[in-house]
């Protein structure tokens, strides 16, 4: 292992809640979902069921019931009470001018891939299906931290998040139907289910927010920088869930967007930002089919999925009219050897991802195709240490643009029981991520003059876990090392007279960071609990005149407490993302974020929330909550936009 990583100290340890026995690549016994320990199954770390407590990685499990107690109206809400996990957007409640919101895990921007259901669901390096599955469809989202592209190829360089739905369960046909209002939004919805199929409608109206962005004093009327409005919005989203036979599933996502923004730059005379620049408006629309065959008496497990987004201008200002696209198709095999005391899990997947740029006047469309085998054998030593090999070939198909490339994977996972209630793991993995197929579009056309090479380096970490049916614990200590890592910086930095005002991706030098985690929850009583956690990291990645600059937060703290009483539920969580990276912008309101310049940091975040729902009959609940109690301005990203103003909602559900 590193030096610096065996400078650091770790603690850790996890929080959630649930009891259920889940099945691979998706579908649950929804008849537990309570509370979650270490002796319950994830099946994302090593593509098969193990115990969280046998599973050497980090592991976070939210469970239903926490996603109903935070309030969370999308599983990219859930994600920010994680530590070492940060919710990226440009607006407010992950939504922005652009569709671009992801999640980055331990520091590292494009490096997480989403799974549903076991199966990738990228776009572009983007996580846009985090706000495109109804919360109300969501069994369970599992994190696991740490390299894991052995295992899931390009993208999954800092972790995996995998957002398993609930499948059909009973015979009798059922259903529920939901309205809520609040201070920024309403929405209502019809959930039905029967005995091979669930089916989710819902629809949501967002109001405008007059500001979403710090505002620095004005100086001269030279600079770019605006104030920047939200429109009011629409959203459709549908989730159909289908059961074919006991081994085949299917699923369909429907979400279409109608949102915008406005720009007004500094009047001098009334001496305000009221002065109209530019009014942009789009409609996003997102499809995605899965077929998924899962046999678990021969091992045998493929998925075939196509996932097609599309950006429609709704205004003159707008000009970005796209189609992305991808396909993935995996299938692997599990077998049992020496008597079930061995596993190994070997497989076969690919992607094609595309993406048709579709202006009159800058018309460009790019494919690429990748593909790869892997293996995973893990060997049980003896009664107490086990041991991990993976190994991945990786091919990727030239293009014209992006080159063509085979990338060799190893990782070798070791874990200890130290008692039944006990286990350390060692985790140390190489991955990879190619850019995004579509960064070759520059301003004026599709380009060859400045080609990225793809991110890649190792992860190292270990960590314990502790646990039993009233605490859990985890403890995990990880250095991340890096090579070419991506950055969007304004085109005119990069190739000589290309434009200042478009956004290209780029490579910088290096990235690092060594840190600590910790996650930890306790049933102190038959009706209270608590939660907690931290993150304390050294993010930094490295450009090409040798400088060393923080490039996430150092710091995130967490912690929530729920309280059950007959018929009422009580759930408070607090989060602080602290010691945050420098601004893109000036205090002057120059951005400078591509020239390496900054005068200060962006500034803390500190979320707290309140919820509470009380049972009515068994038919019928009402819930309300309350969120940003303090009223922060939180900045939610570098070019310092924030989070959603204290608001309320107010939810009635009556179930048939």
């Amino acid at each position: 292992m590193k030096k610096s990583l065996l400078q650091t100290l770790v603690v850790t340890a996890i929080l959630s809640g649930m009891n259920g026995v889940v099945s691979a690549e998706g579908g649950q016994d929804t008849s537990k979902l309570d509370e979650y320990t270490l002796d319950d199954v994830v099946v994302t770390a090593q593509r098969v069921e193990t115990k969280d407590l046998d599973t050497p990685a980090t592991t976070t499990v939210i469970t239903a019931q926490q996603l109903k107690d935070s309030g969370a109206q999308t599983a990219f809400d859930a994600l920010e009470r994680i530590p070492g996990v940060n919710a990226y957007s440009y607006g407010p409640a992950g939504e922005g001018s652009i569709d671009l919101s992801r999640i980055n895990i331990r520091g590292l921007d494009k490096g997480t891939l989403v799974l549903i259901d076991g199966s990738p669901a990228n776009l572009m390096n983007y996580n846009q299906m985090m706000n495109a599955i109804p919360v109300e469809s969501i069994e369970k989202i599992e994190v696991v931290k740490g390299a894991s592209s052995v295992l899931y190829g390009a993208e999954a360089m800092a972790g995996v998040i995998n957002i398993i739905t609930k499948n059909p369960t009973d015979d009798k046909l059922h259903g529920s139907v939901t309205g809520m209002i609040g201070s920024h939004e309403k929405n209502y919805g019809i959930a039905v289910s029967g005995q091979n199929f669930s089916i989710q409608y819902k629809k949501e109206y967002r109001k405008e927010i007059s500001q979403y962005n710090r505002m620095f004093p004005y100086t001269y009327a030279g600079r770019n920088f605006t104030r920047k409005s939200s429109d009011n919005s629409m959203r459709d989203s549908i989730f159909l869930n289908l059961r074919l036979s006991d081994k085949l599933t299917a699923n369909y996502t429907y979400n279409e967007t109608d949102r915008g923004h406005r720009e007004f730059k500094y009047d001098t005379h009334v001496k305000d930002w009221v002065t109209p620049y530019k009014h942009y408006r789009y409609e996003y629309k997102t499809n995605r089919f899965a077929l998924i065959y899962d046999d678990k008496h021969t091992g045998l497990k493929s998925s075939l999925a196509y996932l097609k987004h599309t950006t429609r201008p709704l205004n003159a200002d707008s000009t970005t009219d796209t189609d992305a696209t991808s396909w993935n198709f995996d299938t692997q095999k599990k077998w049992d050897l020496r008597g079930g005391l061995d596993t190994l899990v070997a497989g076969f997947d690919f992607h094609r991802e595309g993406h048709v740029k579709r202006h009159s006047t800058n018309h460009g469309s790019l494919h690429r195709d990748q593909y790869a085998v892997f293996a995973a054998y893990t060997r049980q030593m003896n009664d107490r240490f086990s041991a991990t090999v993976g190994i991945r070939e990786h091919f990727v198909k030239g293009n014209g643009y992006d080159r063509g490339q085979s990338i060799f994977l190893p990782q070798v996972q070791t874990l200890y029981k130290m008692s039944p209630r006990a286990s350390w793991y060692v985790n140390v993995g190489r991955s990879f991520e190619t850019p995004a197929v579509n960064s070759p579009y520059y301003s004026a056309k599709v380009s060859t003059r400045y080609r990225l090479n793809p991110q890649d380096g190792w992860t190292y970490e270990t960590g314990i876990k502790f646990g039993d049916v009233k605490e859990s614990l985890k403890v995990a200590l990880f250095h991340m090392d890096i090579n070419n890592k991506f950055k969007w910086v304004k085109e005119n930095t990069v190739i000589s007279g290309g434009d200042p005002n478009t956004w290209v991706q780029t490579n910088l030098d290096k990235f690092k960071n060594t840190g600590i985690e910790l996650e930890y929850s306790r049933q102190l009583s038959d009706r209270l609990s608590i939660r907690t956690g931290g993150y304390y990291g050294n993010p930094k990645a490295k450009s090409s005149n040798g400088n060393w600059t923080q490039s996430d937060a150092r710091v995130q703290l967490f912690a929530g407490l729920q309280y059950h009483v007959n018929k009422l539920r009580l759930n408070t969580d607090w989060y602080v993302t602290a010691k945050r990276q420098p601004s893109a912008y000036l205090l002057t309101g120059i951005y400078g974020a591509s020239s390496g310049k900054s005068d200060h940091a962006i500034p803390n975040r500190i979320e707290g929330n309140l919820t509470m729902e009380y049972t009515i009959s068994p038919v019928q609940t009402v819930s309300f909550g309350v969120y940003n109690l303090l009223d922060r301005d939180n900045p939610i990203n570098d070019n310092e936009h924030w989070s959603l103003p204290r608001n309320y909602r107010l939810s009635y559900t009556y179930r048939f």
